[in-house]
């Protein structure tokens, strides 16, 4: 080989593990690292808890449909925080649904941070859980498995698998898809960084569980209140305080949803710092893996494997593109379809990457507009109607939990070959179809 074709296969070989280690590594941490056990006489049980939901109130059914499946697991006390104009009617709804252990809080500005706070002042529980008014958990036992990870004397925080809830119907739609992907996505490098050296990026805010002592202080909630967001600040004050951060990853504790960092350096969380931090320099991705085609032209040039190797490249790079929604084409094969719209938009997304890094200082409650939920969500007449949807439809919105939807085929609960089978048998029918339609 010309030592010109030398230096341009070193070059390649360097920048393929450095995109690509973190791909690799995963695909086994993933499938190694065992769920927390609940055990016979738990550290913690449902009665020490305090679980805390920040409300806009935007949607009085999806609300509903949180608590009911929040007291389905019986904690000690459940605090919901809402503007104060909203006081009234979430209490009247919470009577009427016969919603024990329960008390409704009011600020004058809705800001989910000042509502924590708000929050924080007045639980009495060792553990505070705080979970968003859009998220489902599974089943009367969640809160025993999400506590589980408590048992380990150093874990101040921690959090279960997420799922974004798909769409009824045999096909979705591509935003429902592409929640689904980005959930997926965020499981699978959670997982594997936290198996690996107990690193998280962030302790999702979705429903997360905390030692009350560590974040009962005046300290925190001035921090708190200067910060632009309260997953990633909490994250990095459980961390900083010396505590460990632990993800649930047993498939009964799967959570569904309706769609300065110094203490990273350090040789402790190592691979973390690679795959969270470091790897966003490789973004854009187009760019990225185009420079990866440039090099191995170089080292490949005048030879007749040249062809092959391109093709060899570009397999590798589509499998590291679907790899981690393999769980989810596992339930759901239909959404296969989808696999070029998730491809694009993955290359999109590193270029969303760029103009969020140019535009951090803008800050706001991204999917609620603030200003319309901050006044009574009913009035006078109106009252009544509203009382009676809460009730009826979140009923219905509720059907089919708690429980059903989050036993899924996923690494973790699937063995049979005869899934994956049954995945690439439906892709080949999809791609034999569209040959005989053109």
């Amino acid at each position: 080989m010309p030592a010109e074709a030398k230096v341009w296969l070193a070059a390649f070989i360097a920048l393929f593990v450095f995109r690509y280690l973190r791909t690799v590594v995963p695909i086994f941490t993933f499938n190694l690292y065992r769920p927390k056990r609940i055990r016979d006489k738990a550290r913690y049980t449902s009665s020490d808890v305090t679980v805390v939901v920040p409300t806009t109130f935007k949607s009085e059914t999806e609300l509903m449909h949180c608590l009911r499946c929040i007291f389905a697991c019986s904690p000690a006390e459940v605090l919901i925080v809402c503007s104060i104009a909203n006081v009234p009617l979430i209490k009247q709804i919470c009577s009427l649904k016969g919603f024990k252990q329960v008390e409704v809080l009011g600020v004058k500005k809705l800001n989910k941070r000042t509502q924590m706070i708000k929050a924080l002042k007045e639980v009495e529980t060792e553990i505070v859980v705080f979970a968003d008014d859009d998220v489902f958990w599974p089943g009367p036992q969640y809160i025993d498995y999400l506590l589980a990870v408590f048992e380990d004397e150093k874990t101040g925080a921690g959090g279960t698998r997420q799922r974004a809830r798909r769409n009824p119907g045999f096909f979705t739609n591509v935003y429902n898809f592409l929640g689904i992907s980005y959930l997926e996505r965020r499981v699978w490098n959670n997982i594997s960084t936290n198996a690996i050296d107990g690193s998280l990026s962030t302790l999702s805010g979705r429903t997360a569980a905390y030692l009350t002592a560590i974040l009962q202080n005046e300290e925190l909630y001035e921090w708190l209140e200067r910060q632009n967001d309260d997953d990633k600040c909490l994250t990095r004050y459980v961390y900083s305080h010396g505590w460990n951060i632990t993800i649930q990853s047993d498939p009964n504790a799967v959570l569904e949803k309706t769609t300065p960092k110094s203490y990273w350096c350090s040789s402790r969380y190592w691979w973390g710092m690679y795959v969270i931090y470091v790897g966003q320099f490789q973004s854009p991705a187009l760019l990225i893996d185009g420079l990866l085609f440039g090099l191995l032209g170089g080292a490949m040039k005048g030879s007749d494997d040249t062809r092959f190797a391109f093709i060899c490249l570009g397999a590798w790079i589509f499998f590291t593109k679907i790899v981690k929604l393999i769980p989810h084409f596992l339930r759901y094969p239909q959404d296969m379809m989808y696999i070029p719209v998730s491809i694009a938009f993955s290359y999109l997304h590193g270029f969303i990457n760029i103009y969020a890094l140019a535009t951090q200082s803008n800050t706001h409650w991204g999917s609620q507009k603030i200003e319309s939920l901050q006044p009574a969500r009913a009035q006078n007449e109106e009252v009544v109607p509203l009382l009676r949807n809460a009730i009826s439809e979140g009923e219905v919105f509720g059907a089919e939990m708690p429980g059903r939807m989050m036993m899924g085929r996923d690494y973790f609960s699937v063995s049979e070959l005869a899934h994956l089978i049954e995945a690439v048998a439906w892709a080949w029918g999809w791609a034999h179809w569209g040959e005989h339609s053109m």
